[in-house]
């Protein structure tokens, strides 16, 4: 990407879709968890001052980027809790569903406590723009707006914040790219994938195979010690 607020997007891959996609995902369930554990009072003011910070979130980590995969004919997968709010955000949009309605079912129906998606893996110390940890009900409605390249930074942000063992893994660089054909660049960025992944599990596995032979090493070690203590209670048994 050339210049930041004209992005090239013949670079933008399945990849990168997948990864911002999965990072809003991660925005909704921290934002999810924090509010719902807050025990400030849900005044109609604060209602609607949090539905418009949501709106900002989806309109700076959803849309673009949903709208992107469709001009580039790429559909990367939406976990359910992500699909359930852009479901229910297309209801507010369409003026079926009014913000207090919105704002009961987010928290109803939007939980990320399902455990097919584990959402507190995603959830990291540190968000940008985290505005659900401040009273934002008191506060003007000052929030920036993103280009694309911000948004990914972000996102790398994330990846390299998760937890060892989350589901989300920071994606591959993917190089050799060809301008204008961006079915090859998405074969190229699955292909990066699948090595990506297969070098985690070689390395992985390398681990294993040393802690093993660590094991084994300092059990060797004792195995002499403790026959002798063997030996020893035994020929205390006998006398």
């Amino acid at each position: 990407m050339s210049n930041p607020s004209q992005p090239d997007l013949t670079y933008f891959t399945i990849l990168d879709a997948t990864n911002l996609l999965e990072y809003a995902t991660s925005h909704f369930a921290a934002i999810w968890i924090a509010c719902d554990r807050s025990h400030i009072p849900r005044s109609p003011g604060y209602i609607s001052s949090f539905v418009q910070r949501l709106q900002w979130e989806a309109n700076t980590f959803v849309f673009p980027y949903t709208n992107i995969c469709m001009v580039l004919n790429i559909h990367p997968t939406m976990p359910d809790l992500f699909h359930s709010i852009i479901g229910r955000f297309s209801r507010l949009q369409t003026r079926n569903t009014t913000g207090e309605q919105f704002f009961n079912e987010f928290f109803q129906y939007c939980s990320p406590h399902d455990p097919q998606l584990r959402s507190t893996r995603r959830v990291v110390t540190n968000y940008t723009h985290d505005w659900w940890k401040d009273h934002f009900d008191m506060l003007g409605f000052a929030l920036p707006s993103l280009n694309v390249n911000e948004v990914m930074d972000m996102a790398i942000d994330h990846f390299e914040q998760l937890p060892l063992g989350a589901m989300l893994l920071p994606g591959p660089v993917v190089a050799n790219r060809f301008d204008g054909a961006p079915l090859l660049n998405q074969i190229l960025a699955v292909k990066a994938r699948v090595q990506h992944l297969s070098d985690s599990l070689a390395r992985m596995l390398q681990e294993k195979i040393k802690m093993a032979a660590e094991a084994a090493s300092i059990m060797s070690q004792h195995e002499g010690p403790m026959d002798e203590l063997e030996e020893a209670l035994l020929n205390t048994l006998r006398s």
